[in-house]
């Protein structure tokens, strides 16, 4: 990762210092993996890295960019002061999504604390050549852990021994760590969107919900599919192929230079069509990174225009409480004229496989 642009890029057009503290975006801009950290940028200045004793070697070993790794003990505020003041400003920005409590600890020093969208955030947004090779690499590794548990999905198994032998194998294959919890919910649970793998066994005839992905490098990967068991009922069909549809539609808009909410209300519109709108309960997607969940957002209140390299889910669904839901997932890369499909299993996988 080209750290140095990355850093150039952030302190354009940056009037007063900035404060990042946001473990994501240390990673980003610093490739610093550990948990707590102080980045302050400066316009034309080297940046200060203050971390707690903890970190100080690992700064050292880690950061990949000039800054000046300065180790706090209890009084970070004050320090963080007197970088900015000895350095000749008064005013330092900070990120929206600062804690209140540290912020006004910044206040009380004196600062002029001003909250801003943190350049960083907006970056990333748009992925490099190296992040989206990070990225199918977690799908790839994601991909293979499922084909490896499918013979587990069988009528008696528990869904939470599917969870834990599917994270194990995200793991032996590769990867950091689950990028999120695995969601593994069959029969009626599947109708709980963010189900937690439970003591429930899987019945001849069930289907599956399995939501999955693999952290690998620092970059996640986010699918969902559909698992059957046996012969299911006939009402499932009809359905799986509403929502697969509506993924379809999705994916033939996805473009550079459309609006997110535009690709949602499409689908939206679709199931209010197929008199199931009501039971989408959420909305169609969200980029995917370093964070699981990261802008863009493709939602009914989205502002955003989708632009080249943004990658995204693309995850309708359709929940029914006494029935059961059907969702299905692909990690899709915006491109100048339509998108790549990120991912390659099936969206049902079952007995006939």
């Amino acid at each position: 990762m080209n750290h140095e642009k990355r850093m150039a890029e952030f302190k354009t057009g940056l009037e007063h210092p900035f404060l990042v503290t946001e473990r994501e975006d240390l990673f980003y801009l610093l490739g610093f993996q550990g948990s707590t950290g102080f980045l302050l940028v400066f316009p034309n200045k080297t940046p200060v890295f203050f971390c707690d004793g903890r970190y100080v070697t690992q700064a050292k070993e880690e950061i990949e960019l000039k800054v000046e790794v300065q180790e706090f003990k209890d009084e970070l505020a004050k320090d963080i002061k007197e970088a900015v003041f000895s350095n000749g400003y008064q005013k330092l920005l900070v990120e929206d999504s600062l804690r209140v409590r540290f912020y006004e600890r910044l206040r009380n020093q004196d600062l002029e604390a001003a909250p801003i969208l943190s350049p960083s955030r907006q970056m990333r947004v748009i992925k490099e050549k190296e992040e989206i090779e990070k990225i199918k690499k977690a799908v790839r590794i994601s991909e293979e852990a499922l084909r490896k548990v499918k013979p587990l999905f069988r009528e008696g198994v528990k869904e939470k021994d599917v969870a834990l032998e599917l994270d194990y194998q995200m793991r032996l294959l590769g990867g950091e760590e689950v990028a999120f919890p695995t969601i593994v919910a069959g029969g009626r649970r599947s109708a709980l969107p963010h189900a937690r793998p439970s003591s429930y066994s899987f019945k001849d005839n069930d289907w599956v919900i399995v939501d999955w992905g693999v952290r690998v490098d620092g970059y996640c990967a986010d699918l969902t599919r559909v698992i059957t068991i046996g012969k299911v009922d006939s009402s499932f069909y009809p359905l799986f192929h509403i929502v697969k549809e509506a993924q379809q539609l999705a994916e033939t808009l996805i473009k550079e230079g459309i609006k997110a909410k535009e690709v949602d209300g499409a689908v939206r519109l679709f199931f209010k069509e197929k008199k199931v709108e009501r039971y989408f309960t959420h909305s169609l997607g969200h980029g995917v990174g370093i964070e699981i969940h990261e802008d863009p957002h493709l939602g009914p209140k989205s502002e955003v225009t989708l632009k080249k390299g943004m990658i995204v889910t693309v995850e309708p669904g359709i929940y029914f409480p006494d029935w059961g839901g059907i969702r299905l997932e692909n990690l899709v890369m915006v491109q100048e004229k339509g998108n790549k499909i990120l991912d390659s299993l099936p969206l049902m996988l079952g007995e006939e496989e």
